[in-house]
């Protein structure tokens, strides 16, 4: 089959490439020259595991291409999807510039009965507006099919998704965007076009609500001295509620639960009502970034000069996407404060270099970051930030010697007794522990 990709930003990238693993004849456009130069020359320019590989594999068997959009030779194939982006307007609403621009130029190249297929995230009711306005007078057919990747495992999650969401009118560019997927295992819901869109933006609400809900619950364990690992376990065994995204931090970030999560409450108040819940967890979000900032106000009543060394800026490892990440934010708030700030990212010092300037330094290695450090943030559970050499660290710090875990990711006896002033979110850390080392 011979499919076109249009917009080769994070999610069309994935999408070219693993469509090309399946055996499609796959081109990517995008309007960015040097983007399509780095791709032809295998380099995504994006940190996913896997991803860099397939590409050299494929455009090497010649089913993989990428083209600027300008190019002279445009077969957009049977099948053309969309995968651009769909950035926040200021009141959180997504701006469809991208999209509307993209679906104008897709369906003056499309051949009558082609598929035109939305991957990117657009708001319910989107489709059936493109449908109307752009497809139905051109024989061109519509369909909403949702990715569902995750940051640090999208190739795979291309290959072993949950489930499979196509919406669409007509049945046979259904069952076109089906045979598609051929050789993927999956369970396949067909819907409306809206329904499908709905689905996306109602997952990624659920995902956020749940994150929101057990950093909650690790306030309450703070307050009564519990543990919120434990309560994670014996709430995750509940078939009912199951153990992911149960995991207590500084927050959720990256490029889509924060955004689409805002998105659904700001479309709400359009159609006059407000989204309590949903509002409620972007409030609980916020404040869990806030977390270590509070913890060292609290020990330090003079932030001047407060030596604060940040490890991990990617909002979650395995990828180098600093888009809404906690690590930024709390950088940048101590900053503001007076504290010296050092932060280190195995991928992504550069990006984060970019976006937050001189106001903090941006070391090399772990050991050059703890070097007279009086508080560490674990922030980004990195496999080489977990298995560094904690005692080493302890040694080259400075009193008071904190260690704050923002994503509980390490064994609090076992760092407590290098001699680490261990915190944690939600591990029954109490007030008076923190007195007793206010400097």
């Amino acid at each position: 089959m011979k499919i076109s990709v249009i917009g080769m930003g994070y999610a069309g990238v994935v999408t070219a490439a693993c469509l090309s693993e399946l055996g499609h004849e796959v081109i990517g456009y995008d309007i960015d020259s040097q983007r399509i130069n780095s791709l032809n020359s295998f380099n995504p320019q994006i940190f996913e595991p896997g991803l860099d590989k397939l590409i050299e594999k494929n455009c090497n068997l010649k089913r993989l291409t990428f083209q600027h959009i300008d190019d002279s030779d445009l077969n957009l194939g049977e099948i053309s999807i969309i995968t651009v982006g769909t950035p926040s307007d200021p009141n959180g609403s997504p701006n469809l510039e991208y999209i509307w621009k993209s679906v104008e130029w897709t369906t003056k190249h499309l051949k009558d009965n082609a598929v035109l297929l939305m991957r990117s995230t657009v708001q319910p009711g989107t489709g059936d507006l493109i449908e109307s306005k752009f497809c139905e007078h051109q024989s061109i057919n519509y369909i909403s099919c949702p990715e569902f990747l995750r940051e640090g495992e999208a190739v795979k999650d291309f290959f072993t998704p949950d489930r499979i969401i196509i919406g669409g009118n007509n049945s046979k560019a259904v069952e076109k965007v089906v045979q598609m997927h051929s050789g993927i295992d999956s369970p396949i819901i067909k819907t409306k076009i809206i329904t499908a869109e709905m689905i996306k933006f109602a997952s990624n609400a659920f995902l956020a609500t749940k994150i929101s809900f057990i950093n909650e619950m690790a306030a309450f364990c703070e307050a009564w001295s519990a543990d919120v690992d434990d309560v994670k376990d014996g709430l995750g065994l509940d078939h009912r509620i199951g153990k992911s995204f149960l995991n207590a931090g500084v927050g959720f970030g990256g490029s889509c639960v924060p955004k689409e999560t805002r998105a659904f409450t700001s479309l709400a108040s359009n159609y006059g009502f407000k989204s309590h819940l949903l509002s409620s967890v972007l409030e609980v979000n916020e404040n869990q970034s806030q977390i270590p900032v509070r913890i060292i106000q609290k020990i330090f009543p003079d932030m001047n000069n407060v030596r604060v060394g940040i490890l991990g800026m990617s909002f979650k490892p395995n990828t180098d996407d600093i888009r809404e990440s906690p690590s930024i934010k709390i950088a940048q708030t101590l900053s503001s404060l007076g504290c010296q700030v050092s932060c280190f990212d195995p991928i992504s010092n550069q990006k984060s270099a970019e976006k937050l300037g001189t106001s903090v330094k941006f070391e090399t290695s772990i050991n050059n970051l703890s070097q007279n450090k009086n508080v560490i943030l674990l922030m980004t559970p990195w496999d080489s930030i977990l298995n560094t050499d904690w005692e080493h660290i302890y040694d080259s710090m400075s009193e008071p010697k904190i260690l704050f875990d923002g994503r509980n990711s390490l064994n609090p006896e076992t760092i407590k007794n290098i001699g680490f002033n261990y915190v944690g979110v939600g591990r029954g850390i109490s007030s008076s522990d923190l007195d007793s080392i206010i400097i």
